[in-house]
Parts: C-alpha cells; sequence; structure tokens
C-alpha cells in the first residue's frame, strides 16, 4: 500500500512539474514572437559563384509589413554552421573583404509602411583571390527611438529569414573558376549503437563531411537489410544543403512528400520484433556505399529473466530458513 501511495505522489509531482514546463515554454515563445520586427526578407538564401578577376552585384528586398515606418541599419558578417543541425552561427566580423555596400556608405534604411526597399551589394574579387567559399549573412537591425534592438544569433538558421530584433538574410559566395566542382561528400558515422534490444527498433542518424570548397545538396537513399540479405526498410535523404569542408547531418523524406515541397522524417525502423544481424546501407550520389553491422537481441526479456531468477531464489532461501 505504501508503494502505491508513493507512485501516486510521484505521479501527481511530475504532471505538475510537466505543465509548468509547458507554460514556462508558452511564455517564452510569444516573448520571442513580439520581440521580432514586422520584416520580410528576399531571398532569404542565396547561392553566388564568382570567379576571381570579375564582379557580381547581389540584391536583396526588404519588406515592411507593419502600419508604421520602420528604419533598419544593415551590416555584412560571417556566419558559419554547428556542424550537426545546420543552424547558422553568426559571427560579429567579416573574412570575406571583396563586398560592399558600393561607394556610398549606407547607415541605415527607412522603409514606410507596407512599403518595400531594395539594399545592393557589391562583389569585386582580384584575379590573384584565393577559392573559397564565404557564408554571409545580410543583417538588418531595427531602430526605434534611436535604440537598436539586440539580435538573438541562438534563433537563426541557414533557412530561415526572421531572427529576434531583427532580419537577415544569408548569401554563399564561392570564389571559384570552376563551372562544377566534384561531389565530394562522405557518411563519417551513423549515429546508431552496434547492440539494440528486439523491441526497440532501429535508429540512424547519418553524419556527413563535405570534403569540397562548395556547398553541396545530399541526395541518395539509405536501406535496412535482415539476416537474409531482404530490404526491410528504404529511404530517400532529404536534399539539405552542407556548407563547404563542413559536416552536417542527415535527414530522411518523408514519404509521399510533394517533390516541390519536401517534407523531412526519420531513418526509423520500427517493428514488433528483431532478431539477429541487420546491415544499415547509406548510398550517396556519386560515391560508395556506407555500410554498418548492428545487431538484436530480446535484451528486455533476458533482463527479466534473471531479475526473475534472482527474486525467485531469494524467496526460496527465506522459506527454507524459514
Amino acid at each position: 500500500m505504501k508503494t502505491v501511495k508513493y507512485l501516486k505522489t510521484f505521479a501527481i509531482v511530475l504532471l505538475a512539474f510537466l505543465l509548468a514546463f509547458l507554460f514556462s515554454s508558452n511564455y517564452k515563445s510569444e516573448v520571442l514572437a513580439q520581440a521580432n520586427i514586422s520584416l520580410s526578407v528576399f531571398p532569404p538564401i542565396s547561392y553566388l559563384q564568382v570567379p576571381p578577376g570579375t564582379t557580381r552585384n547581389h540584391t536583396v528586398v526588404l519588406e515592411n509589413t507593419s502600419n508604421q515606418t520602420i528604419i533598419v541599419m544593415p551590416s555584412i558578417v560571417d556566419f558559419s554552421s554547428d556542424g550537426k543541425t545546420g543552424r547558422a552561427i553568426i559571427s560579429n566580423e567579416l573574412s570575406f573583404p571583396y563586398i560592399s555596400f558600393g561607394t556610398t556608405k549606407i547607415k541605415e534604411l527607412s522603409i514606410p509602411a507596407h512599403k518595400k526597399a531594395q539594399l545592393t551589394l557589391y562583389i569585386d574579387v582580384p584575379k590573384d583571390a584565393i577559392e573559397k567559399e564565404y557564408p554571409l549573412t545580410v543583417l538588418f537591425f531595427s531602430k526605434n527611438d534611436n535604440h537598436t534592438q539586440k539580435i538573438d544569433t541562438a534563433q537563426t538558421t541557414s533557412t530561415r529569414s526572421e531572427i529576434s530584433g531583427g532580419i537577415g538574410s544569408n548569401l554563399i559566395v564561392l570564389v571559384s573558376k570552376e563551372s562544377k566542382l566534384a561531389h565530394a561528400l562522405k557518411i563519417i558515422s551513423l549515429d546508431t549503437p552496434r547492440f539494440v534490444d528486439s523491441f526497440r527498433g532501429i535508429e540512424f542518424l547519418p553524419l556527413v563531411k563535405n570534403e569540397s570548397i562548395s556547398s553541396l545538396s545530399a541526395s541518395g537513399s539509405a536501406e535496412i537489410l535482415n539476416w537474409k540479405k531482404s530490404t526491410v526498410s528504404e529511404f530517400e535523404i532529404y536534399p539539405d544543403v552542407i556548407l563547404g569542408s563542413s559536416t552536417r547531418e542527415l535527414r530522411a523524406l518523408r514519404p509521399g512528400s510533394a517533390l516541390d515541397k519536401p517534407e523531412t522524417g526519420t531513418f526509423s525502423y520500427q517493428p514488433k520484433f528483431l532478431l539477429g544481424p541487420y546491415q544499415i546501407v547509406v548510398n550517396l550520389e556519386n560515391n560508395s556505399a556506407y555500410i554498418e553491422v548492428i545487431y538484436a537481441f530480446p535484451f528486455s526479456i533476458i533482463f527479466v529473466a534473471i531479475v526473475g531468477i534472482i527474486v525467485a531464489s531469494t524467496y526460496l532461501k527465506k522459506i527454507k530458513s524459514a
């Protein structure tokens, strides 16, 4: 009876904690939403190749969707990938010396209500420039009553344009004379255990490295084979972009999603029961297959059996000694 009361008390405390957590999370999201300025940017992300010795222009369009004039201050900074999710980590510095706002020094832009404004970037790469990829972010900080809102860089991703207190457009500039670079993606690991329980299923998360200097879009497929070498589950790889000389965890393409609006899924196989060796095979475009073998055993049944034997033995000993 004491055990039952304890479990009920624990359940009530746990439920209260979860409700408090959910309410606190909702409140935080609402505060962040109120901090976002009422601007949209186009394009949210762009790729631009500039051969050494040439010039290029790039235009960013801002639209004020609010009912009042908004003043923003533009700047250009570097960004890098977190190496896993594709989240962009914004820097305070600019390592690409060949980009500017032109001869006119633009300190701020005034955008009337429900109007658009354009900002043109000028790129002039010398002939002796090193061939390299430069991930950049064009930031627009909101200025209100001579007070600049702080930007929350943790909210920024490589495909999301709105950020807390400001807005950004990502621009990836590739300085290279080659029109087409080799597809050089390599699987590093699958982040899956070597042994799994027969009732837990199989999940894996491929980590891929881009060995090229240029951003590449992932493409390919994955499959799981049983001990008979028969395919029991198949996956298509979501076309995520991996920055040059960077890493990223791949995602599965959700089955049945439209090609023009692909949705993400997971590399997960959840049958009722697993047993024996299974092969996970990942095939990337223009690359050899990456194969990893895992083994499924009914560890949970074995564990329950061992615990049962221990309990039974202890009980019999107590009976004999009584």
